[in-house]
């Protein structure tokens, strides 16, 4: 976690929130199947490393949110089905699930970047995607079955769950993630040179 001023930590988190409201907003409409392409988790993963697993945690809720919207307004199919079962399940779910993610990408950041910085952005980058959909394929399974065997038909529920509705979103996410770890290990470099030369700069 890079030490920052609480002004500074707290002007860059809201612009991180600002872009995850704005991309998640937009990935509604981008649905490989029935459920949208998450697209802003690499910014999640370079607000965890910033700031740290609360940081993470509080934007991870950002994209909750957006996705929770998605289904009270019925532009996300499968989180509207989940919302007309469970309102209050679905709430906790999808919010906790950001969460979750957010945190745990601060955490694996903060474990493997020791050594090597951008051992712990590759590690947190693949961590994040992970946590998302493990802790969604959970949620379907075992809290929302009836929807699952809704939207599976004939379908086995168990294949339906992990290939047909979250298999590709999955690998378009990990992938996104693995590719532009470069990208927010140089974001990172960048923010701490910067940070460097205003300490010098402060002390002269």
């Amino acid at each position: 976690m890079y030490q920052q001023s609480k002004t500074a930590r707290i002007t860059g988190t809201a612009l991180l929130a600002a872009i995850i409201i704005m991309l998640q907003t937009t990935a509604t409409f981008i649905r490989p199947g029935l459920i949208p392409i998450n697209l802003v988790l690499p910014a999640i993963v370079v607000g965890a490393a910033m700031y740290g697993a609360k940081t993470g945690a509080f934007l991870g809720m950002c994209f909750g949110a957006v996705v929770l919207m998605s289904g009270i307004t019925g532009t996300a199919p499968m989180s509207t089905m989940m919302w007309l079962a469970n309102p209050i399940l679905m709430t906790i779910v999808t919010l906790g699930r950001g969460a979750a993610l957010g945190y745990v990408a601060g955490v694996v950041f903060a474990l493997f970047s020791k050594k090597k910085q951008q051992d712990g952005v590759l590690a947190a980058a693949i961590a994040a995607p992970i946590v998302n959909t493990g802790i969604f394929l959970a949620a379907l399974i075992f809290l929302f079955r009836d929807t699952l065997v809704h939207f599976a038909g004939d379908t086995n529920i168990l294949y339906h769950a992990f290939i047909v509705m979250a298999g590709t979103n999955f690998i378009i996410e990990l992938f996104i993630n693995i590719g532009l770890v470069s990208v927010i290990v140089r974001i990172l470099d960048s923010i701490r040179i910067t940070r460097k030369g205003a300490l010098h700069g402060s002390g002269n």
